[in-house]
């Protein structure tokens, strides 16, 4: 067995089942978040981040990574005091000031807040983990001062971003521009709502990449370096 993988997966469930009597101790390794414009191309880059480590198989740095997306939105989807929908978690939905108004008078507490709570509580836990790529959910501002933290945000041009969607979804034009401009507008919210932050100002990130100019594969080199210097700096 590879003693240099975290078992991610396992440490989380393991932790959201009994908090009292698992502890997530930070382990210093490089942990890498991916704030993306919709359509970017983030998961796009994740995978090829962890292709490119798997190319260095005798480094222990780059071994035992993992990426949290649809994965974290299935832990918190399937906890048994949420009643969050797994679709809408994947997507980012994220309900208007009004909604969240209303849902407070009516039961007390937002739906919406306890979902996104629970989704920041487990990425700082991943975070402490290491060796980590997690995508969206505000990650780069969850994790704010942990020094192992590697920021990336993706932007692109608009048209890119609209014919890629329309590729991905399947969808004509119409809607998928419908869809990216929905998506990052959610995104902006949930930034602003939690954190009183600009998801779109460049000072919260390590690096900001225009994927229409320079392509995954380019960058996930880049980014491999990064995670070398990082580790370097804090002693792994």
């Amino acid at each position: 067995m590879n003693t240099t993988r975290p078992n991610h997966l396992a440490l989380i469930k393991q932790f959201l089942a009994n908090r009292q009597d698992v502890e997530i101790i930070e382990t210093g390794y490089p942990f890498v978040t991916i704030s993306r414009q919709s359509a970017a191309g983030g998961h796009t880059l994740a995978r090829c981040i962890l292709q490119e480590m798997d190319g260095y198989a005798d480094e222990e740095l780059l071994q035992g990574w993992d990426m949290f997306d649809e994965k974290l939105c299935a832990i918190v989807a399937v906890d048994d005091v949420n009643s969050a929908s797994y679709e809408s978690l994947v997507t980012e939905e994220y309900k208007s000031d009004l909604h969240h108004a209303i849902y407070d008078m009516i039961v007390g507490r937002s739906e919406q807040f306890s979902t996104y709570k629970k989704i920041f509580e487990i990425l700082r836990a991943l975070a402490k983990l290491g060796k980590v790529i997690v995508i969206g959910r505000a990650g780069a501002f969850v994790t704010a001062g942990m020094p192992a933290g590697i920021h990336l945000r993706l932007v692109a041009d608009e048209k890119d971003r609209v014919r890629w969607a329309m590729e991905r979804l399947s969808v004509d034009e119409a809607k998928a521009a419908e869809t990216v401009r929905r998506q990052d507008r959610d995104r902006e919210r949930l930034v602003r709502e939690f954190f009183n932050r600009d998801v779109n100002n460049p000072v919260h990130y390590d690096a900001v990449f225009n994927t229409s100019r320079m392509s995954h594969e380019d960058l996930a080199a880049i980014i491999v370096r990064m995670i070398r210097s990082r580790a370097l700096k804090n002693g792994k």
